[in-house]
């Protein structure tokens, strides 16, 4: 904690940042906890989520108001979709092979895993508005209003641009395929 109100310019933000540390921190780890599943990684993520509290402490008006709790919920939800995504979809890929092997063969998980790498290269190239959101649907399995919370933008918001992401990626798929007329 000292690092962190090293951080700091005032006494009034070393004390707000020393109130929402005494107050949070339990909070922060049991939400990124649920996401990570993993006590170790959800530290990381609770010292990523007040690294991150030091650069937007002004946003912070009442310790201890709802607004608060929200906010940091939020920031530490982002850092640990982070975490994971430094982690990549690979891990992901490699256990779900792995739990599979016996039930089909060897040229089936080739093509599995080539064309979730395929799929994967095509959603790299979407423009980040678009690759985001697709990336926080499918991967972690976010709903709207918890993509939107993380991107400051509305659920609607969210939709649009998910359904936007689906059709442009769709497109890809389909001209490299050479579905297209």
């Amino acid at each position: 904690m000292f690092l962190f109100l090293a951080l700091l310019d005032s006494p009034e933000e070393q004390e707000k940042f020393t109130e929402i540390y005494d107050q949070y921190r339990h909070f922060m780890w049991y939400v990124a906890n649920q996401k990570l599943q993993d006590e170790h990684l959800a530290e990381d993520a609770v010292q990523e989520a007040f690294l991150a509290l030091t650069r937007h402490l002004d946003q912070v008006e009442d310790v201890h108001s709802p607004r608060t709790r929200k906010f940091l919920a939020t920031i530490v939800r982002s850092k640990a979709v982070d975490i994971l995504r430094k982690r990549g979809p690979e891990e992901e890929l490699e256990k779900y092979l792995v739990s599979e092997k016996g039930e089909g063969d060897i040229l089936e998980q080739y093509l599995v895993k080539e064309n979730y790498h395929h799929l994967i290269s095509c959603i790299l190239e979407l423009e980040d508005s678009y690759r985001v959101i697709f990336e926080y649907k499918y991967m972690y399995q976010m709903g709207d209003a918890q993509i939107g919370d993380i991107l400051g933008i509305s659920a609607k918001n969210v939709n649009v641009r998910y359904f936007r992401a689906r059709k442009k990626l769709q497109k890809m798929i389909q001209k490299e395929v050479g579905c297209l007329e």
